[in-house]
């Protein structure tokens, strides 16, 4: 089979190394699998969560060749990082007959496949939000004995046994800031007062209006420390009183040129990167305002429809209508047997995709990366180019973070053990949860749906959905409330394990 790689790194400190490792275990994998390589795509510094990458959309735009029948990438998250275009971008591959493949990931690209991918990324999901409420039960615990949590320390601060305690050399500065503040001293003439006095921020820059915005309202400096929501007092040493603290706060409303806009809430849309228009095939993406009366409304629109010239007249539904007749679709499927048979396969192929770590790998990088950082203190510290050593040093730095953050991950992943009872748990808890739960409907799509349409009749009122589902019940009719509110029957297909096209 011809494959082509794609590899990319992005802008936070990775380099050429990253993109040599990244085609050396794809050729690997390659070589392993018999595939042949009939060209390499590489974006060089480029995050995936942009699509505006030349090697990819040429990469893209060479699979309508139909030269190549999949693209080999080192992880998935390689490929894109936005769950919206990834749904998009592989949807269109789809349609070339070209698929993608992990090659430290490797789940199966059937329609089992892409039920355990998508039943393993919700448990990881579950685990991780399991264990964040246990981080943050820890770091509140931390809050209440005065202790810090890390990140910047404040200007005016410094850190003693994990405590914040008083920097007289700077403390100073911040109560210079209040008092010059209070005496209608403007935002400017503070900046220019710091700034002229050789005086920096904590980060060793120059002051802007940013900076002493953050100062004025940052509410340490009165003792208070705020996390999830709730405020601590006495946990942290003050710097000014709490009177001067207030009247800054009633000054600097007082001279806000223009009230501050609440900010739009922005109500999730479960079946985005789900849902296609039944006439032209194009994703329907979720729409809201306010109608001419003020009533609001949330709908689902063609995004053909929405372009000038109007290349498809499909009509708009109602957000709450499909929604609802979708995670209805999938919770009466859901029998107990079902879930089973489903737990079993997950576990078989969570055995096989897990069967290798990539640990030892990151564990290397990140010694490898600590090592050049010494070499480049060292060198920094004999005079040597300081300027663009320290510049290749804060790479470096950004660099290790990465690799921080990805062992925590695989450690994350190593400690996460799927059995078949743990797949049911959660299978069963999912389907049981509320209906009007967030997290339960976006969960239940997310596992059971590869796809939603809707079709139109002849005088554009919407006539029928059909869900395809990930589970392996064949094509059976269920019928479904009317998207319009009057009568009607949807052809639902249930998607069995072989492939199937539109």
């Amino acid at each position: 089979m011809n494959v082509v790689v794609y590899a990319r790194y992005s802008y936070q400190g990775q380099s050429e190394t990253s993109i040599e490792g990244q085609l050396e275990v794809c050729r690997k994998y390659a070589e392993q699998n018999n595939f042949h390589i009939i060209y390499e795509y590489i974006d060089r510094g480029i995050s995936g969560r942009t699509d505006h990458r030349p090697a990819f959309q040429q990469m893209i735009s060479d699979s309508s060749k139909r030269n190549f029948s999949a693209i080999l990438v080192y992880q998935l998250d390689r490929f894109a990082r936005d769950r919206y275009a990834n749904a998009i971008y592989k949807q269109h591959l789809k349609k070339n007959g070209v698929k993608v493949i992990s090659a430290m990931e490797p789940i199966s690209d059937d329609a089992s496949g892409v039920l355990i991918e998508a039943v393993l990324e919700g448990m990881g999901e579950y685990y991780s939000i399991e264990l964040a409420q246990k981080i943050r039960r820890g770091q509140k615990i931390c809050i209440e004995n005065g202790t810090t949590l890390g990140g910047q320390t404040p200007l005016g601060y410094k850190i003693e046994n994990k405590r914040y305690i008083i920097n007289t050399d700077t403390a100073p500065v911040v109560r210079k800031i209040y008092e010059m503040y209070l005496a209608n001293a403007t935002m400017a003439e503070i900046i220019r007062y710091l700034n002229g006095q050789g005086i920096r921020t904590q980060k060793g820059n120059e002051y802007n209006k940013n900076s002493i915005r953050r100062i004025l309202t940052n509410r340490k400096y009165i003792g208070c420390v705020s996390y999830n929501g709730e405020e601590y007092k006495n946990k942290v040493p003050a710097i000014v009183d709490e009177d001067t603290f207030n009247r800054v706060q009633i000054m600097m409303e007082k001279n806000k040129k223009a009230p501050a806009r609440a900010k739009a809430s922005d109500e999730q849309y479960i079946l985005t990167t789900k849902l296609y228009c039944g006439e032209c095939n194009a994703p329907m993406t979720g729409i809201s305002g306010y109608s001419h009366t003020g009533v609001p409304y949330q709908y689902y629109s063609c995004v053909n429809a929405r372009k000038k010239g109007r290349s498809c007249h499909k009509s708009n539904v109602r957000k709450d209508l499909i929604e609802n007749a979708v995670v209805r679709v999938i919770r009466d499927s859901m029998s107990d047997s079902n879930i089973s048979s489903i737990a079993k396969e997950v576990v078989n192929q969570y055995k096989k995709a897990t069967a290798s770590s990539n640990l030892p790998v990151l564990q290397k990088r990140l010694s490898e990366v600590k090592k050049a950082q010494d070499n480049l203190l060292h060198a920094i510290e004999q005079g040597q180019a300081i300027e663009t050593l320290t510049a290749q040093l804060a790479k470096r730095q950004a660099e290790e973070e990465e690799i921080k953050a990805s062992i925590a991950k695989e450690k994350l992943q190593d400690g996460f053990s799927a059995t078949v009872e743990s797949v049911i748990s959660y299978l069963s808890h999912i389907r049981d949860g509320s209906e009007n739960d967030i997290f339960y409907r976006q969960s239940l799509v997310n596992i059971y749906v590869d796809s939603v349409y809707l079709y139109d009749t002849s005088d554009g009122k919407n006539k029928k959905i059909s869900v395809h589902l990930n589970t392996r019940n064949g094509v059976k009719e269920i019928p479904i409330d009317d998207l319009e509110s009057s009568s009607m029957g949807s052809l639902v297909h249930h998607r069995g394990l072989e492939p199937r096209t539109h």
